[in-house]
């Protein structure tokens, strides 16, 4: 059983990620500003290192009875490949 596993890897090859977030807020008379950053990285035996990093932000602006509109956007950039 365990050289069918061992076969199984080795043709399949190995993938492992991890990624981190942080989260921000802000508020003020009138608005709110929310930000969230994160981050991947993914190894691969087949395809090498990756990662890409993307924050998006989120503003609002407050009227008297809440919300009154807002704009939102999100920037990812990747990090070049490096092979295995």
């Amino acid at each position: 059983m365990t050289g069918i596993v061992a076969a199984l890897v080795a043709l399949a090859g190995c993938v492992g990620s991890a990624g981190v977030s942080t989260w921000e807020y802000r508020s003020g008379p009138g608005f709110e500003t929310e930000r969230i950053s994160s981050s991947r990285i993914q190894a691969s035996t087949d395809e090498g290192l990756a990662s890409e990093a993307c924050t998006s932000v989120e503003r609002r602006q407050l009227g008297p009875s809440g919300p009154a509109f807002g704009s939102a956007a999100t920037a990812c950039r990747p990090i070049p490949r490096i092979a295995p």
